[in-house]
């Protein structure tokens, strides 16, 4: 089986559509969106454009280095391993396993795209 043909089962039981057929450009940004990190690479945690004491006395220094470093990090590490988790069970057909990295996906992808 394709990874064409399990994506869109996939995403018509994880959106809950009833409909037996998704629009084709729902599925097309739906796949590319599920299927890898950017340009098939891996997402990486973003320099801040300022230093970590820029933002003293409001927030000290210590902490906007916790915040990026562990915090924010925590989030590019997790959206990486589930896209790689994604990747395995798309290549073996595991539809069960795709919908289950759902909450991981939303969960770490968000995170990461709201600190970002």
């Amino acid at each position: 089986m394709s990874a064409k043909q399990i994506i869109t089962p996939a995403l018509r039981a994880a959106v809950h559509v009833r409909s037996s057929k998704l629009t084709p450009e729902l599925t097309k940004s739906a796949a590319a969106y599920l299927s890898s990190a950017p340009s098939g690479g891996t997402h990486a945690l973003p320099d801040l454009p300022y230093d970590y004491a820029a933002l003293e006395p409001s927030i000290s220094a210590e902490t906007m280095e916790i915040h990026h470093s562990k915090h924010h990090n925590t989030y590019v590490t997790n959206l990486n391993g589930a896209l790689e988790k994604l990747d395995a069970a798309v290549g073996a057909g595991d539809v069960s396993a795709i919908i289950g990295l759902q909450g991981a996906l939303k969960f770490n992808g968000g995170g990461h795209l709201n600190h970002t």
